[in-house]
């Protein structure tokens, strides 16, 4: 049973937005932002669900035998490459009509399915594809999105949390890795809207053998992109769902912590 304690979080807040803000300022709200469409923590540490802190109630059902394990904040679920994943119902909250931001902390053991040069961390993709994100091969270790492709020209590391987002805005890729840009991306990407009626996916994508071995927490998806100033707050927030909006000044709230 899930119990909501507000508390405030000026110091804390204060703290990380006065270090991340520059020009864009950002506004804390109380609770979830009608604009996250799926937040999975992983935090359950046991059961065969995983529970969606979003508004929508988009909860996750566990596919094969992924293990309860110690995160990067709270616990996480390790993948074991073949017959683990999760998997979430499709709704129409779900769909991404022109923007779209995928977010998570990894922890690869591997760059690719060794059948491939991909493998999956979160996918919704019918054909069109609404977002299929992935670890490559290719050029040993970028990340691919494919919503029409592209690959970062950084890379991540393996046995290591790292931060990953792929985002989409303005039709072109965007992407960061622990925070900061990570190069590559293309234009011209046009997502699907309700044409795409796939399952979510965590630890593997819908197409063949593309399954993540490895760790997987925070798994983030909003129908919008963020600015990197969000990108930061949220890779730094971990348990504390506080939520964070562009604004033209900087205004302090009340977070909302789930306690157990």
């Amino acid at each position: 049973m899930r119990t909501k304690i507000l508390f405030p979080v000026f110091a804390v807040a204060l703290a990380m937005l006065f270090s991340l803000v520059q020009a864009e300022d950002l506004k804390i709200t109380d609770g979830p932002e009608p604009s996250m469409i799926l937040y999975l923590s992983f935090d359950e540490g046991s059961g065969k669900t995983a529970e969606d802190a979003s508004i929508y109630g988009n909860h996750g059902q566990l596919k094969g035998d992924p293990k309860w394990v110690k995160g990067k904040f709270g616990n996480a679920l390790k993948f074991n490459g073949t017959t683990d994943w999760v998997e979430v119902a499709h709704h129409d909250s779900l769909t991404v009509d022109s923007e779209v931001t995928v977010m998570a902390w990894i922890k690869a053991e591997r760059f690719t399915d060794p059948s491939t040069q991909w493998q999956g961390i979160v996918a919704k993709s019918n054909s069109p594809r609404s977002y299929s994100f992935y670890t490559t091969s290719g050029g040993g270790g970028a990340l691919h999105f494919s919503a029409m492709g592209g690959s970062t020209s950084k890379k991540i590391k393996l046995n290591e949390w790292q931060h990953v987002v792929a985002q989409v805005k303005d039709e072109k890729h965007l992407y960061y890795i622990n925070g900061e840009d990570g190069g590559g991306g293309a234009s011209g990407v046009k997502l699907p809207g309700k044409k795409d009626t796939a399952t979510v996916v965590v630890g593997k994508s819908h197409e063949g053998t593309r399954e993540f071995l490895g760790l997987i927490d925070e798994v983030r998806i909003w129908n919008r992109a963020l600015s990197q100033k969000e990108v930061q707050f949220h890779m730094n927030a971990g348990k504390n769902k506080v939520s964070v909006e562009p604004n033209g000044k900087l205004t302090t709230s009340w977070g909302n912590l789930k306690t157990r």
